[in-house]
């Protein structure tokens, strides 16, 4: 039989599984603790055991999405690597990764930590946390493509520049802009990030024709 602590581990990921689907489904508009127990099919006194508030459920749910995108990311995106990816192929899956519904939840969450002070204090350090992970794996498949330390922090500077410039265009996509932005955006950042993997910084350019 499982034990007290098993037992009350599955309680809580059921909680947590529950509430992101809920935060997915319904935004934060929709998220009351009354709609993660109803969804969990548990009681309000087995989720206020594990999370006294509702922000502390919120932001436990956050970090709870984000650790599963986390674990996607280090599956594919080290697989691709292996198998000597491309800068286009990396930026599509990048964009199929940022513009799942989970993620759009996660940003929903950050756009209303802006006016929030409370829900801002509340997932400020887990948001570091990601955008630290990101930077991490940024730089290991930098790494992989470019050898010369120079040329790879430039890469690494330009491939930040491009998460941070897709992160903006998922939130225009969530309520119906920019359509077609999205291949433009690929477009433009591969032809940059190639470029630059393919010449080192302060090497001349062509000597144009007189």
């Amino acid at each position: 039989m499982p034990t007290q602590a098993e037992r009350r581990a599955a309680t809580r990921r059921a909680l947590l599984d529950a509430a992101a689907q809920l935060l997915v489904d319904e935004g934060l508009g929709g998220f009351t603790t009354a709609a993660v127990t109803q969804r969990a099919g548990l009681s309000n006194g087995a989720l206020f055991s594990h999370f006294p508030t509702r922000l502390e459920l919120l932001a436990a749910t956050l970090e709870h999405i984000l650790s599963g995108l986390r674990d996607g990311y280090e599956i594919t995106f080290n697989g691709l690597v292996e198998t000597g990816a491309t800068p286009e192929t990396l930026l599509e899956l990048l964009w199929e990764s940022m513009s799942n519904r989970s993620f759009g939840a996660v940003l929903s969450v950050y756009t209303q930590a802006r006016t929030d002070r409370e829900l801002y204090d509340a997932i400020h350090d887990l948001v570091v946390r990601h955008g630290s992970y990101v930077g991490q794996i940024n730089r290991r498949i930098t790494a992989s493509f470019v050898v010369d330390p120079e040329r790879a922090a430039l890469v690494s500077g330009l491939a930040t520049l491009s998460i941070l410039a897709m992160q903006g265009l998922v939130v225009s996509h969530m309520v119906g802009a920019s359509a077609g932005a999205k291949d433009d955006l690929i477009g433009a950042f591969t032809a940059i990030l190639e470029t630059a993997m393919a010449q080192p910084p302060g090497a001349p350019g062509p000597v144009p024709e007189h």
